[in-house]
């Protein structure tokens, strides 16, 4: 069995539990994560949350006021992701609807994501977003990275992956190091 902890750095560990010995309060981190009885959950979500890292809108455990009161002053579509802070869903997604700041859990079951209330299911939930952001109603515009300006790097990270594509990564012809980096984040949002 293995257990997700919450980090107090915005991040996720994964660490194999013990089966036979009761942790005592005092030696488990606080998290509301239940334990992974499945190894492809644990991989998708260890996954998913080592792109969140380097995606910019990955806010970690922030509390839904905060998330609503930093998005309420921007503009229509803008979004982040955050660490749901209910016991069986993983991650929420907060953006900035017509009515106002909102929140909806981004499900995950039988290894594919979805938000609460739709029937609308993708392997990747990079996929997800980008089905809301592409989609004609645009519930969906641009992520929430916060007030600090994004490095160049990270800039140009973007724009080789909208410009080649995730699946041309491999073919392109750099280094085996700039490889490596554009695939710790192979998304163009």
């Amino acid at each position: 069995m293995l257990e997700l902890f919450v980090s107090s750095n915005r991040g996720h560990r994964i660490s194999p539990s013990k089966p036979a010995e009761s942790p005592k309060p005092s030696s488990v981190p606080s998290t509301h994560f239940h334990p992974f009885r499945d190894q492809k959950e644990c991989e998708l979500i260890t996954q998913t949350v080592d792109y969140l890292k380097h995606s910019g809108f990955y806010w970690g455990p922030l509390e839904v006021d905060e998330a609503h009161a930093r998005l309420a002053r921007l503009p229509l579509g803008t979004f982040l992701i955050r660490d749901s802070m209910q016991a069986n869903v993983f991650f929420t997604l907060s953006y900035q609807a017509p009515d106002g700041p909102t929140s909806v859990r981004v499900l995950i079951k039988d290894g594919v994501f979805s938000l609460a209330g739709s029937k609308h299911t993708f392997s990747c939930l990079f996929g997800l977003l980008g089905y809301y952001i592409a989609s004609p109603k645009k519930s969906l515009s641009m992520p929430y990275r916060g007030d600090v300006p994004q490095s160049l790097q990270e800039l140009a990270r973007r724009a080789v992956v909208q410009s080649f594509g995730k699946d041309s990564i491999q073919q392109l012809p750099v280094s085996k190091k700039l490889k490596e980096f554009l695939w710790l984040y192979p998304f163009s949002i």
